[in-house]
């Protein structure tokens, strides 16, 4: 085989060129590291720690709520839950468990009277309205009544329904027909109606109202009112003692782990609802449930959301007044029995207050020791109410009421506690074998029994059976 002179030329360079490139390579090594044998890879494990995964406040909110939730439905009594947390337009927590869904609709009574609340501040912002004024003046009577509209929009006192007059009356329109234009029209609450006189709307339909709240009034495109007739709104305009929550217009008021917030709930055939607005955090969550739930369920529910989207911040108490600490005599006054309060005005959460009875015991240093419906130890503190080291639950003494953060508290009538007749019931006992012997002795009948004694026997047998009912019916320790 015989090549051209061309190819050889080229097959030559191309050899020198390789040799070149090796020998060129080379010159960058130190002349001992030349030569050297393979390193073996190693054959021993190496430990690596894991990569940790950071969650938003959001994913840690939302993913705490599912976890809760489930764990509250397990017993079954609730079969359906549904939670929605907004802070200002960013939504955090959306979770439809069980038999509920975004747009489940059922009654909400209870959210009536904030419609109106809001009704009323858009007259006051147009200038149409002011709180000072009298309902009766409002209504165009001849005479005030003595009730203004602060005091309805607070629930000290007078009847709702006279609010709603006064917004027809100032509007000419129906309170319904006024709230669907102005309200559940800005916010898009397509769902929200009256039906019958009672207010129906859905899960989805409140996320709209609880976001409006948190934001200033306003969702995506739509407003309700300006932020400085909010935050009039939100603001604190009663109280029965600086060391409890008052009343805002439309909300109680409730205080937890240094935080304000508002709260208003309430509960319409086998569906419950509670909203919940932070005005410094500008944050609002709507908890909506189906089914049987009890007081400690909506404490479970609330606190825990509560306590892991907002961190404890330090606030002080206000003192109420100059009065002293309250000493052992004033904890011995206030011991006894109580059952939750049926006064509005002084109602705050209803659902978590419940109807247990409320057992306080004093001790020896002043302190109030409650059980029942409450479970903690109180201590005086300067100002004339006792609190809680943690502070979230403060009691004052007002009237013969125990007013704490949780809601009010009265004396548990005589006639509801089991052991009078208990003991009604051990006197006609006695009485019985009591007449039998006088009987006998003076030779008063000569039939046994007689009617005296079958009389006591039978009074013991149903001052018994009535002490029996008495306690199952009466609010419970």
């Amino acid at each position: 085989m015989s090549f051209s002179r061309p190819f050889l030329l080229a097959a030559l360079c191309l050899v020198l060129s390789l040799g070149a490139g090796r020998s060129g390579a080379q010159t960058d090594l130190a002349p001992e590291s030349l030569d050297r044998p393979p390193v073996a890879a190693p054959t021993s494990k190496i430990a690596v720690g894991a990569i940790p995964v950071v969650l938003s406040t959001s994913q840690e909110v939302d993913n705490f709520a599912a976890g809760l939730v489930q764990g509250l439905m397990a017993d079954g009594r609730a079969n359906g839950v549904a939670v929605f947390m907004v802070q200002e337009d960013h939504v955090m927590v959306q979770r439809n468990l069980g038999m509920i869904g975004p747009d489940t609709r059922f009654t909400a009574d209870g959210l009536s009277g904030l419609f109106d609340t809001i009704a009323a501040m858009q007259l006051v912002e147009h200038g149409k309205l002011t709180t000072n004024a009298d309902i009766g003046t409002v209504l165009g009577e001849a005479a005030p009544r003595g009730i203004s509209v602060e005091q309805i929009l607070t629930r000290q006192t007078g009847d709702p329904a006279l609010l709603e007059q006064g917004i027809e009356k100032i509007t000419g329109m129906k309170i319904e027909d006024y709230i669907a234009k102005e309200i559940a029209g800005p916010l898009g609450m397509k769902a929200t109606a009256w039906r019958q006189g009672r207010l129906e709307t859905t899960m989805t339909d409140l996320s709209h109202l609880a976001t409006a709240m948190a934001n200033d009034g306003a969702f995506e495109n739509g407003r309700i009112l300006q932020s400085e007739t909010i935050v009039l709104m939100e603001g604190t305009h009663v109280a029965s003692d600086p060391a409890l929550p008052g009343r805002a217009y439309g909300f109680a008021e409730l205080r937890r782990n240094g935080w304000r917030g508002l709260q208003r709930d309430g509960r319409t055939g086998e569906f419950a609802f509670r909203l919940v607005v932070v005005p410094d955090a500008k944050l609002g969550y709507i908890l909506l449930a189906r089914g049987r739930t009890e007081a400690s369920f909506w404490r479970a529910l609330d606190h825990g959301l509560f306590d892991k989207s907002l961190l404890p911040r330090a606030t002080e108490t206000a003192a109420s007044n100059a009065k002293p600490a309250p000493d052992a005599a004033a904890a011995r006054e206030v011991a006894g029995d109580y059952e939750p309060t049926r006064d509005e005005a002084l109602s705050l959460a209803v659902l978590e207050q419940g109807d247990r009875r409320l057992t306080v015991r004093a001790g020896n240093d002043g302190a109030l020791i409650l059980s029942g419906a409450e479970s903690a130890t109180l201590t005086p503190r300067p100002g004339g109410y006792w609190g809680a080291a943690d502070g979230n639950l403060n009691a004052v003494s007002v009237d013969g009421r125990l007013l704490l953060n949780s809601g009010a508290y009265e004396r548990l009538a005589l006639y509801k506690r089991p052991e009078l007749y208990a003991l009604l019931a051990l006197l006609a006992a006695l009485g019985a074998p009591a007449s039998f012997f006088y009987e006998r002795r003076r030779h008063l009948v000569r039939v046994f029994p007689s009617d005296a004694v079958l009389a006591a026997a039978s009074a013991s047998i149903v001052l018994l059976l009535l002490s029996v009912v008495v306690w199952l019916f009466a609010p419970t320790a």
